[in-house]
């Protein structure tokens, strides 16, 4: 068995994933486990590939490992503009200890950028004089965060100070009087006693997670394509879908894909063959299993995505249009939903009458391509519907990003560069967008222009490169799927940003 350090070493590179069997056989391994990821933490990091500094935080919460002050400290130095709830709770408890190195952070930082180290001194509740002094200051400086902080400390030496501002906020400024206010209130109640939050270290992580293929080279996923874990051979294979494949690799997978006893991995390695379906024995063989019905419906699902690059071919079309109509319960949906991915990868036109009528689908893996396939053939009046799926709350809410994808392609608009921004609003106006939601839509949005033959505008602004050209440079004609990707790849379309 692994030593914990090692295990940590190995999921830091992103070999092993961070789930609960990676925390129980480190947790198995005692005090010893213990002081090896202490070592861990102390060590250089600028070679992992994975930030662990969540799941560190995580052990010594739940060791409570005194020797962990310091690393803590060094988390929050990393994260002081965000410091999240597990790090505050893992803090806490050191008490009087952590005082003198959160003073010296916070005279680091400064007070723009103090905030949280502020609140975490409040929280410890311990009487200093420089703590009581630094909150004073802060309320001069921030008195809605002064404020904050002071009723969390909870010591009347404040009073006078928080007096002294509510007389000089203005009546107007309701939301500040009132926190000021509140934290007077709080002064005149006994400081509540610190009760520990009880922690479950397992709760926050999933039960499997597979190895961090995105971070890995080819060699390391080659590598893994010879797991004795089928899961991580299916996985290792699927990761190279949508890539120029080698020579080597081609084979590789050709090879998996013929002889592997299960057949979601035989699945996975057809579909990272779609790069190859300009080889003929490739094409055939993958049309052969396609049409072979004795065969496992995952395995012929994959055959069917790995030749949409292919799909205008009459032989493809009619053995996708058969695994479509043959969909029944007893196969969960699968043959119907892997024709329809790879109709709408396809880009072809034709295909585009097979999406509506799956919009209220009652499988959502169909359901899922349904909302794809709108937005790739741009279906516009269908838009309303697939906006209905930005706010669900039954088990169809998961679809929200596959919908907010797909209304950001075919939403009522112009397409042109100088509308794309206005439709950014309309979408977060209409679905309130999280960051990571609007950068979706962008990708979305300027997907809509490549497809329409026109230059990206949100990728240009995040290389810092945009500038505002007149449409009339823009090329005239929209991208046909054999033609050259406009992203300057060098790739067919279909083969890169149409995939």
């Amino acid at each position: 068995m692994a030593s914990a350090g090692e295990l940590l070493r190995q999921a830091a590179q992103g070999h092993i994933g961070v789930d609960r069997r990676l925390i129980q056989s480190i947790l198995d391994g005692g005090p010893e486990a213990a002081q090896e990821v202490l070592a861990f933490a102390r060590g250089p990091h600028d070679q992992d590939r994975i930030d662990l500094d969540p799941l560190l935080v995580d052990l010594f919460h739940h060791w409570q490992t005194p020797e962990s002050l310091d690393f803590l400290i060094d988390v929050v130095r990393r994260t002081h503009e965000d410091v999240n709830d597990e790090l505050v709770q893992t803090l806490l408890p050191f008490g009087e200890r952590a005082v003198e190195p959160l003073l010296k952070l916070y005279e680091e930082l400064g007070e723009e950028q103090g905030s949280d180290v502020a609140f975490l001194l409040a929280g410890l509740g311990v009487r200093d004089p420089r703590v009581l002094d630094l909150l004073l200051d802060r309320l001069q400086f921030d008195a809605g965060d002064g404020a904050l902080c002071l009723e969390l400390y909870h010591d009347p030496a404040a009073r006078p100070a928080l007096e002294t501002m509510l007389a000089e906020i203005p009546a107007e400024e309701v939301e500040l009087r009132r926190d000021l206010q509140h934290a007077l209130q709080e002064l005149g109640e006994p400081a509540p006693a610190y009760e520990p939050i009880p922690f479950d270290i397992f709760a926050e992580y999933p039960a499997r997670q597979l190895p961090a293929f995105e971070v890995l080279s080819e060699s390391e996923r080659m590598h893994l394509i010879e797991s004795p874990d089928p899961e991580i051979r299916a996985a290792a294979a699927h990761s190279f879908f949508n890539q120029e494949l080698d020579p080597k690799t081609r084979a590789a997978l050709f090879r998996l894909a013929q002889s592997d006893p299960d057949a979601k991995v035989r699945a996975r390695a057809w579909e990272s063959l779609a790069d190859a379906t300009e080889d003929a024995a490739i094409r055939n063989a993958m049309l052969a299993i396609l049409t072979d019905n004795s065969r496992d419906i995952v395995e012929r699902g994959g055959a069917a995505v790995g030749l949409y690059a292919v799909a205008d071919r009459d032989d493809v079309s009619s053995a996708l249009q058969a695994l479509y109509e043959e969909d029944g319960l007893e196969k969960k949906g699968v043959a119907r939903a892997k024709a329809l991915e790879s109709m709408w990868r396809s880009l072809w036109k034709p295909y585009a009458k097979f999406f509506p009528q799956h919009l209220e689908d009652p499988n959502k893996e169909i359901l899922r391509q349904a909302l794809r396939g709108a937005g790739y053939f741009q279906l516009t009046r269908h838009a309303d519907k697939i906006a209905s799926y930005f706010d669900r709350e039954d088990d169809l809410e998961d679809l929200r990003e596959d919908a907010l994808f797909a209304y950001a392609l075919a939403m009522p608009a112009e397409t042109t560069r100088g509308r794309v921004r206005g439709m950014l609003r309309k979408i977060d106006t209409i679905a309130h967008l999280s960051s990571s939601e609007a950068e979706l839509v962008m990708f979305a949005l300027d997907e809509r222009l490549r497809l329409a033959g026109l230059d990206p505008v949100f990728a240009a602004d995040n290389s810092e490169e945009e500038t505002e050209e007149p449409e009339a440079s823009a090329p005239s004609g929209k991208v046909g799927r054999n033609d050259p990707c406009p992203c300057g790849s060098g790739k067919k379309y279909k083969k890169c940003h149409g995939a």
